[in-house]
């Protein structure tokens, strides 16, 4: 396959790196960070702040199939721009709340609105339709810029609350939104490479017609596929582990005797160990199954937590910092390979959006996290039951069926490409 130089594509996708740091940054990153101050000043227990964060995971959730039909009609540019806006103002509000419920509606509500549109699964459905190819290594660049975001907001948040305080910490995020992420989407977000004159990947021709917008399996075909299922049990999974380490990690590690500046280091750092493992990782997935590949990472991800739950120095909690980081970041891009392999460009995004439903149940962790942590003032009941869900995960991607193409159209037995013209089936 010939390919154009300064293909398009490789520039959305830079930008889409930085929109990705933001995101993760401000919206999620900077949570646990939070957690232990913003809990001390105001009276509130580890449980009440965590309901927040899982109403955001719920209402992310709810609104995934609406946000991912219309990306997959009209494309990204809009929501990602109104997701930037509403996060930067929901962010801002947030630093002049004085009640649990304030709290919970602009964080659970607003940031979780402006989740729905900048997080992975919008930016990775921009890069499925982008790249076919080199969708491996494409998602691993991104994947690998976004992995700053937890290096840079992390530490960044835990300077800036104790010398400016958490409400002003607040602000700063915010402005990052309107000032940084808004304009690069405004400025470099396309829908399709075809609507530019363009192919997948910057192919000179149209030899990648097996890859055009219309390829893959609408919602209602892929839900008949028994991957379907295997794929979503074990994302949802994965997604309560991570949840409640998101959550939880850094107040643990202050549990544990480390200052409230070295345990937002130290789980920084974790973004900073899982760089080489999102580039190798998602460049080999151009090459090697994909599912093997991501249930390695799952039960790395099991031991990771398995050596935090155990760790009674600050070596220990290195380690996991090593070990954990090594396959963090990998394992959402992989996820993304693995469905568009299984159900191509067609409706990705819906797709991607009905097999995070189980995030609505995954934002149940961390109040059960905090929940537990009340009760038996230790996380370490919380934490094996996260080891044992990301093993399971594990599992469950060994047993999903491999594909053996990407699909082309979601076509019945002899019929073309050319023949499939309706409007999709979702």
């Amino acid at each position: 396959m010939r390919i154009a130089r300064g293909y398009y594509g490789w520039t959305l996708l830079v930008a889409l790196g930085g929109v990705t740091i933001i995101a993760y940054g401000t919206m999620q990153y900077s949570f646990g960070v939070l957690v232990v101050p913003v809990g001390q000043e105001m009276g509130w227990s580890r449980a009440d702040l965590s309901v927040s964060y899982s109403i955001a995971l719920v209402v992310a959730g709810v609104l995934g199939y609406p946000i991912g039909r219309w990306i997959d009609r009209y494309g990204a540019r809009a929501v990602m721009a109104t997701g930037s806006v509403i996060g930067g103002l929901a962010l801002i509000r947030l630093s002049g709340v004085h009640g649990l419920w304030q709290w919970d509606i602009l964080w659970g509500g607003g940031l979780g609105v402006a989740g729905a549109m900048t997080l992975y699964p919008v930016s990775f459905a921009v890069v499925a339709n982008w790249f076919h190819r080199r969708r491996g290594s494409a998602m691993a660049v991104l994947n690998v810029l976004g992995g700053l975001a937890s290096p840079i907001y992390i530490p960044l948040a835990g300077w800036l609350v104790p010398h400016a305080g958490w409400r002003e910490t607040l602000v700063v995020l915010g402005l990052t939104q309107w000032c940084v992420a808004l304009p690069l989407v405004l400025l470099t977000v396309r829908r399709h490479p075809e609507d530019m004159g363009l192919f997948p990947d910057g192919a000179r021709s149209a030899e990648t017609v097996l890859s055009t917008p219309r390829s893959g399996f609408t919602l209602r075909q892929a839900m008949r596929r028994s991957p379907f299922w295997s794929l979503m049990l074990s994302n949802g999974l994965a997604l309560i582990g991570s949840n409640v380490l998101f959550v939880h990690q850094i107040a643990y590690m202050i549990g544990r005797g480390e200052s409230p500046a070295v345990a937002a280091t130290l789980a920084g750092l974790i973004g900073v160990a899982s760089l080489p493992g999102r580039y190798v990782f998602n460049t080999m997935s151009d090459r090697f199954h994909s599912q093997s590949l991501l249930a390695i990472c799952q039960a790395t991800l099991a031991l990771g937590v398995v050596m935090l739950a155990r760790a009674d120095s600050t070596g220990w909690l290195i380690a996991y910092v090593v070990v954990y980081g090594a396959a963090f970041g990998a394992a959402g891009p992989l996820f993304a390979s693995v469905r568009a392999k299984h159900f191509g460009r067609r409706a990705y995004a819906t797709i991607s959006a009905v097999q995070g439903l189980p995030a609505l149940g995954a934002a149940l962790g961390p109040v059960a996290a905090g929940w537990l942590y009340d009760r038996t003032h230790g996380y370490q009941f919380a934490f094996a039951i996260v080891a044992a869900l990301y093993a399971v995960s594990a599992v469950a991607m060994v047993m999903t069926p491999k594909p053996n193409t990407e699909p082309v159209a979601g076509l019945p037995s002899g019929r073309t490409l050319q023949e499939e013209t309706g409007p999709a089936d979702r």
